[in-house]
């Protein structure tokens, strides 16, 4: 005769920010959710732990996916997890998870905020807790967001890698093997007019990418219509002076543009065109950047 004990599944995550944070291990949420079955008369089926993931949607979590699948071939009762927060912040996934379960006859169980989905009352809870929990992962977004234009306003950087540079103590700091591979695009390309002569000639020297990739005709369009590489930050549309050191001139980068748009328009290619810059002083001397297109 087989054990009559439900089984239950374990689920748990934490990124390194949470951890940081709001101080719940991925080793405190095993212990406390095997305790809890153990109080409770559970049997464990298995543990799934996905360690260091932020994704937003569960489709990206590998220890999530086999959950899932697990759930469809009966092998446990009710999935146990340390929090809502933990399982998911967005309501959709929530709610797509609850039919989910309940289609494969399993429960959900939240250890912290105590209600679990074999009641009307919990899954009533549980909806709830979910619409709040997507609504501090959007306020965090908006948070983030408006900091990170604040940082271009002051002028510091709006990119955490890019060629040329390196990120020291929140500051670009010129890498200069990196910026003569910059350099190289930019004067090279208004010599050949070619983007794909360029990357054909850029591959023959050995450079590599930020990342260790060979570049390409597009990564080096990517490359030259980044106003970075002449003193600017920009953000959301928008266009800062930067804090760090050019590595082409303004006349150049522009140069490159006016070239990139005829070259374009020559070959049919009418969207995305990459915008000039102009600079403009106040009466204090300081400058204003302003994009353009025309």
């Amino acid at each position: 005769m087989g054990s009559s004990k439900k089984r239950a599944a374990l689920y748990i995550r934490v990124s390194t920010l949470d951890q940081a944070t709001e101080g719940y291990s991925l080793d405190a949420q095993e212990a406390a959710l095997r305790k809890w079955c153990g109080d409770h008369k559970y049997e464990i089926y298995d543990l799934y732990a996905d360690r260091g993931i932020f994704g937003k949607t569960m489709d990206h979590r590998p220890e999530m996916v086999r959950l899932m699948q697990d759930a469809k071939t009966d092998r446990f009762d009710v999935v146990l997890f340390w929090a809502l927060s933990r399982f998911t912040r967005s309501v959709s996934d929530l709610y797509r998870s609850m039919e989910f379960f309940k289609e494969h006859g399993v429960d959900m169980i939240s250890y912290t905020e105590s209600f679990d989905t074999s009641t009307p009352m919990g899954r009533a809870m549980m909806g709830v807790v979910g619409v709040f929990a997507q609504l501090e992962r959007e306020l965090t977004s908006e948070r983030v967001s408006s900091a990170a234009a604040i940082r271009a306003a002051q002028g510091q950087p709006t990119c955490s890698s890019v060629l040329g540079y390196d990120l020291l103590e929140g500051e670009l700091i010129v890498n200069d093997q990196e910026a003569e591979q910059v350099k190289f695009y930019f004067e090279s390309y208004l010599i050949y007019k070619s983007l794909s002569e360029v990357a054909e000639l850029a591959q023959q020297r050995g450079y590599k990418g930020k990342r260790g990739k060979s570049p390409t005709a597009q990564s080096i369009r990517m490359t030259l219509t980044r106003p970075v590489y002449c003193g600017l930050n920009s953000f959301k549309g928008a266009t800062f002076k930067g804090s760090h050191e050019p590595i082409v001139t303004i006349d150049t980068f522009n140069s490159v543009q006016r070239l990139l748009r005829r070259q374009g328009k020559l070959s049919g290619r009418h969207a995305n065109n990459p915008p000039e810059y102009i600079i403009r002083f106040h009466a204090d001397k300081s400058p204003t950047w302003t994009s353009y297109q025309i």
